[in-house]
């Protein structure tokens, strides 16, 4: 079955299973990225960003007579910080802001870029790009053929026949729509002449829909939630569901490191930060 929602095409197969063929290029969505990073890196690091920022929210505080809370001064638990001296209390509002709520939201921003976008994944996609411009090179080979599980020597052959043929798709913007279209081409046979090219883009093009992670989360969370769940703080309850989650990290943790710290606690600290 196939529709249309927002400018991409999605399919489902027999066994209920989703993909989207997207009519928008993802080499200019890599290319985004990298600007949003930039100008999220910019306005983290310039001062004069906040304070314009700051100045608008103060003026329509202002306008629309909202009152604005002094800065209130709360000591930081023992439990967290037992030096006085390394507490540190926000004098204006402006500072307050800016430290909890500007920059945190900014750190928070491009290290959500940086994990879900990482070096290889923007570098595999760039290698496509040049593959869709036939302009390659060995690194470019390289990758594509790591990731995909190609045959290096093929690949290039292919590449090399694309260069002289004269009907390869000439648009613009050249995405893997237009590719995938001229490979299928009925009666062509291209699609077994450039098998490896075909292969990497059907296998590019193919993005799922569901969100694992927060499915994964809240089945996770059905199965920690026991009658236990009653007698324990939400703190305790976060913990268990995230050694559960990320089981293959809690499997690698060394298990003599976490005894000998335990042995050193007081029998008031037994229970550990999870």
């Amino acid at each position: 079955m196939r529709s249309i929602n927002n400018g991409r095409v999605s399919y489902q197969y027999p066994d209920g299973r989703f993909s989207i063929h997207s009519v928008i290029s993802k080499f200019q969505i890599c290319f985004f990225l990298h600007v949003l990073k930039n100008t999220l890196e910019t306005m983290r690091n310039t001062e004069s960003n906040f304070d314009n920022i700051y100045k608008k929210v103060i003026k329509l505080c202002e306008d629309n007579q909202i009152v604005i809370p002094p800065v209130k001064k709360r000591k930081v638990s023992s439990k967290v910080d037992c030096f006085s001296s390394t507490q540190n209390f926000m004098d204006t509002k402006e500072e307050e802001m800016r430290i909890t709520v500007y920059n945190v939201t900014l750190d928070q921003m491009i290290n959500g870029i940086d994990l879900r976008f990482s070096q290889e994944t923007l570098n595999m996609i760039k290698s496509i790009a040049n593959v869709l411009e036939l302009n390659v090179d060995d690194n470019d080979i390289t990758i594509l053929t790591k990731t995909f599980h190609l045959e290096a020597e093929m690949l290039k052959s292919e590449i090399s026949l694309l260069q002289h043929t004269d009907n390869v798709p000439k648009s613009t913007i050249k995405n893997c729509d237009t590719w995938i279209k001229w490979l299928t081409e009925f009666n062509s046979g291209r699609e077994t002449i450039f098998n490896n090219i075909f292969k990497m883009l059907k296998i590019f093009i193919t993005i799922p829909v569901t969100s694992c992670s927060c499915e994964r989360a809240f089945s996770k969370l059905s199965l920690i939630k026991t009658k236990l769940r009653s007698t324990m703080h939400q703190d305790r309850l976060d913990g268990l569901l995230t050694m559960s989650i990320e089981q293959k990290l809690a499997y690698n943790l060394n298990i003599d490191d976490i005894i000998e710290q335990f042995k050193i606690l007081s029998p008031s600290e037994r229970r550990m930060v999870l």
